[in-house]
């Protein structure tokens, strides 16, 4: 049986068509969809493939033929003849694949394939390889393996183009991500120069009050002075839970499998320990285990039962509860709750915005940055945190970290 190829004006066609399609293109599926089936109009094949390289491998991306070939299927760049064209950067016309070396005749047995043609994607630097085959002996005209090229060319563009594409999006998408924490930076910059001044104004005026002698004994010079030193620690205290946020962004993760409930119970007893959760029973669920960083994890903790501790501190039967809610596979969902002073927000999780603050520094004295670092470290972990709370009930904080495996 004679092959019948497609004329020149028809070729031509298909390749404008072609090129028109791959313009408007979205994903790199839509285009080996688009290309495979252009091969084959273009050459009058019984069958086409797409192949791309992913490092020493052939990929069969996609395919457009009379019976099925091998899309899905991997082969090493050496032990195929997509893998010979773009290693050797050069196009392949095969008359009787039974007949050459470089075709792997075990792979073809179970096909249709007599003779094949195979041309580099991008032949420079090959990315991949088109493959237009047929079922009876076929060398294909100069002219038809030439439009095959500028077809593969044409192709090499189109991913290129979704690369970049691509990147102008990410890129974008970072430089709104880095606006909002630029704005967030700036916003929280601002509430900590107001904040910082409440310490400083102390400082400055007990220390005064020192020097110009207004303490006429040695009692009052010392109230001055460790107030004056009360004022700085705070001031410290500030600047230094500030930075930690900011650090943490900075810092690489080290994950590893992690014993929570273990972690939980060893900030309990120091608690216990200094005397600030007297009052409180603290129950906390055995077995927890996620995948995370502990260093990270053991300062999540700690800012949470922190607060838990301080906003329970007028009960009478403070409560606090770390509990498992349960495990999709990928993340494990926690809950550490109490039953304090609890807080009204319009907005429940713009408490962990830098510097937010429900209650007022005389109620319950803070940096406003606790939860703040909460957020952060379940972000950098890829989880979610929400807040609930009712004044008078209490709070609860939900949290997602890594499942261990």
């Amino acid at each position: 049986m004679t092959v019948t190829e497609p004329t020149t004006s028809a070729r031509t066609l298909v390749l404008t068509e072609t090129v028109d399609r791959l313009s408007t293109a979205t994903s790199p599926a839509q285009v080996t969809e688009i290309v495979a089936a252009a091969v084959r109009a273009l050459t009058g094949a019984d069958g086409a493939t797409f192949v791309l390289r992913e490092d020493d491998q052939c990929f069969y991306a996609d395919e457009n033929a009379i019976t099925p070939l091998w899309k899905g299927s991997r082969f090493p760049l050496t032990a195929c003849v997509s893998g010979w064209s773009m290693l050797h950067r050069q196009t392949v016309v095969i008359a009787d694949i039974y007949d050459d070396d470089r075709v792997p005749h075990d792979a073809y047995r179970p096909t249709f394939v007599s003779s094949l043609c195979m041309a580099p994607i991008r032949s420079s630097d090959p990315i991949g390889a088109l493959g237009a085959y047929w079922a009876e002996s076929h060398v294909p005209e100069p002219e038809v393996v030439r439009h095959l090229e500028v077809l593969a060319n044409s192709t090499a563009v189109a991913l290129e183009n979704l690369e970049l594409r691509g990147a102008i999006a990410r890129r974008s998408a970072e430089r709104d991500q880095e606006a909002a924490r630029a704005d967030e930076l700036d916003a929280a910059m601002h509430s900590l120069v107001h904040d910082l001044r409440g310490p400083l104004g102390a400082m400055m005026g007990f220390s005064e009050l020192v020097a110009d002698g207004t303490a006429t004994d040695v009692t009052s010079a010392a109230a001055y002075a460790h107030s004056a030193l009360g004022a700085g620690q705070r001031m410290s205290d500030q600047i230094d839970r500030m930075l930690s946020i900011y650090r943490l962004s900075t810092e690489p993760l080290h994950i590893e499998p992690l014993d929570l409930s273990a972690v939980a119970e060893g900030i309990a007893a120091d608690l216990r320990v200094q005397g600030r959760a007297r009052n409180a029973t603290i129950e906390i669920e055995p077995a927890i285990r996620v995948a995370a960083d502990p260093a990270l994890v053991h300062l999540l903790l700690s800012n949470l039962f922190d607060n838990a501790v301080k906003y329970t501190s007028t009960s009478d039967e403070a409560a606090i509860r770390l509990r498992s809610l349960g495990s999709d596979g990928a993340f494990h969902t926690l809950e550490v709750s109490d039953n304090g002073v609890g807080f009204d927000a319009p907005e429940p999780d713009s408490v962990f915005r830098p510097l937010t603050r429900l209650h007022s520094a005389e109620e319950f004295p803070g940096t406003g940055l606790g939860l703040a670092s909460v957020a952060r470290i379940v972000a950098l972990h890829g989880g979610a945190v929400s807040a609930r709370g009712e004044k008078g009930i209490g709070a609860a904080f939900t949290f997602s970290l890594p499942a261990a495996s």
